[in-house]
């Protein structure tokens, strides 16, 4: 059985849809050791996999010292891991990642939280998403920082178009991803299976709730106050619930909760989406996945980078709507809800992709090939 380094950066979105397959490969027998910040320490080790935090790194960083410092934390704690690693998997965004493995003298697997680049793909994107992956890219890998690592002449954008390693998990499925015919048999189309997941302690009322129940997430990173006022104002009184996930922003913070308004810091996600009839989402890949794996329609509220093009294909699909976020009125958001509730076709089509996305079959080849690239690699002792 083999022994793998997984590496990440500390980031929900791009963190969450990487553990089932580590879960997966311990439970084939493999061993497992994952760099990441100590936030992601339960999670981790909930799948059996040994965590290892980064080194050199603060405990409870702010947001900014957090983009700043993780990318050198990551790569170097694992440089100074003192064991040989038979593979390494990376997520796309930590980008050093195929320079690593190099380093490290083994070959590498790596996986996409978000649809695959393409030099096609990417050139189609708009000035803003290439603004905004410079903008990412330069406040979270410094020059120095770079020049450290041995990366002088990357960008983010560079690494993802033209690093390739052997094998190319893309947590999306086939029918979601843009210019699906510029990719080869070296990128493989799946979604894992996100059934079990830690409830925090939270025990949501679901059963006393009057329907339709609506529920609204704008992901782990993005926090906006006034936005949640306007979901009080927009919901109050109405024949429905919502369960209205803040984040980092505490409830109690929103003032007097309407009756039919149940607001929480941290709700476990996937269950809530089983009981929900409507997702208002800022359109993440790992939520868009999600709500599609559940049959949830949409309401999307895409604030940037990937999140328009994902809210984009939700549209194109017939799987929702889409809203502007900012300076969205509370009277357009209950009435697009309303809309899209009374909606047969989005919910019928929200069904059949519900319905093909039950078929693991992807998610089980990506294991085998995972396996088959170390079987091979060992066996050549080819490593790179």
């Amino acid at each position: 059985m083999a022994n793998i380094l997984m590496v990440n950066l500390p980031y929900t979105g791009h963190t969450k849809p990487t553990l089932p397959l580590a879960k997966a490969l311990i439970t084939r027998g493999h061993e497992v050791t994952y760099v990441n910040a100590k936030e992601y320490q339960a999670a981790i080790e909930a799948t059996g996999a040994k965590f290892v935090a980064y080194q050199n790194y603060p405990d409870n960083p702010s947001l900014a010292v957090q983009n700043r410092k993780c990318f050198k934390a990551a790569y170097n704690t694992c440089m100074n891991l003192e064991q040989d690693f038979d593979l390494l998997i990376y997520e796309m965004f930590f980008y050093p990642g195929l320079k690593l493995a190099k380093e490290l003298k083994i070959p590498a697997v790596r996986q996409f939280s978000q649809p695959a680049w393409s030099k096609e793909v990417y050139q189609k994107k708009s000035k803003f998403f290439h603004l905004y992956a410079y903008l990412i890219d330069k406040k979270m890998m410094s020059k120095k920082n770079k020049q450290e690592i041995g990366l002088p002449n990357h960008s983010l954008s560079q690494a993802l178009l033209t690093d390739k390693p052997d094998l190319n998990i893309v947590y999306v499925p086939k029918f979601f991803q843009e210019n699906l015919t510029a990719f080869g048999k070296d990128y493989l189309f799946c979604q894992p299976d996100y059934e079990k997941e830690e409830t925090g302690g939270k025990t949501i009322p679901y059963d006393t709730m009057t329907k339709p129940i609506v529920y609204i997430s704008l992901g782990s990173l993005i926090n906006n106050k006034n936005f949640y006022k306007k979901c009080l104002k927009a919901f109050e009184g109405k024949n429905m619930s919502i369960i209205l996930n803040t984040g980092k922003i505490n409830p109690q913070t929103l003032g007097k909760l309407p009756k039919n308004i149940h607001a929480y810091s941290f709700v476990p996600q996937v269950e809530v989406l089983k009981h929900s009839d409507i997702f208002i989402t800022h359109c993440g890949m790992n939520s868009v996945n999600e709500a599609m794996a559940k049959g949830v329609p949409m309401l999307c509220l895409p604030i940037v980078n990937d999140q328009k093009e994902n809210a984009k294909k939700v549209v194109e699909l017939g799987l929702g709507e889409s809203l502007k976020f900012i300076g969205v009125k509370p009277k357009t958001l209950s009435g697009t809800v309303e809309i899209i509730l009374n909606n047969e076709t989005i919910k019928q089509k929200s069904q059949e992709v519900k319905m093909k996305l039950e078929e693991k079959d992807s998610f089980d080849e990506a294991i085998m090939q995972v396996e088959a690239l170390i079987s091979a690699k060992i066996k050549a002792g080819d490593y790179l």
